[in-house]
């Protein structure tokens, strides 16, 4: 498995995005429609796909939230490649991306009942917080939060 670098243009991204919120569709129904505005892909983003033979099985990505924020996007594992630590790995790798950048935090949201993926942040050290933004007051969401280690020994 290699990764590469890459951005919120690249039709293999966008191929893994739309499998992703097929998959949430098929998860949670029409509800996952109130979020499709905010899961855009209009503003940049920081991608890292791995890939498998050249073949593309998951994706992570960042975009600004403010000057010192990352917001993590679009993190996704084809089911046949889950539980094998990919997609810890392409956060550590985003986060590592964003520390070099001196943002100083990163968040996330995800679905209160998507327990992989919030057991995953929380092996990152993200911890929860009150909802951000569009979030607010939306019980099906949970935010969290990480502040970054400075890089210097």
């Amino acid at each position: 498995m290699e990764s590469v670098i890459t951005n919120e243009k690249d039709e293999r991204f966008i191929e893994l995005t739309r499998q992703l919120d097929n998959e949430y569709f098929m998860k949670y129904g029409d509800v996952v429609k109130k979020y499709e505005g905010y899961n855009d892909l209009k503003d940049p983003h920081i991608v890292i796909l791995a890939l498998n033979w050249g073949n593309p099985i998951a994706c992570a990505s960042f975009k600004l939230f403010d000057k010192d924020t990352i917001e993590i996007k679009r993190v996704y594992v084809k089911k046949r490649y889950r539980r094998k630590g990919i997609a810890y790995k392409l956060v550590k790798q985003l986060e590592k991306l964003a520390m070099e950048e001196n943002f100083k935090y990163s968040i996330i949201e995800t679905g209160r009942e998507n327990e992989a993926a919030i057991n995953l942040y929380k092996k990152l050290d993200y911890e929860i917080i009150d909802n951000f933004g569009i979030f607010e007051g939306d019980d099906l969401c949970i935010c969290m939060k990480k502040q970054f280690k400075s890089l210097i020994f």
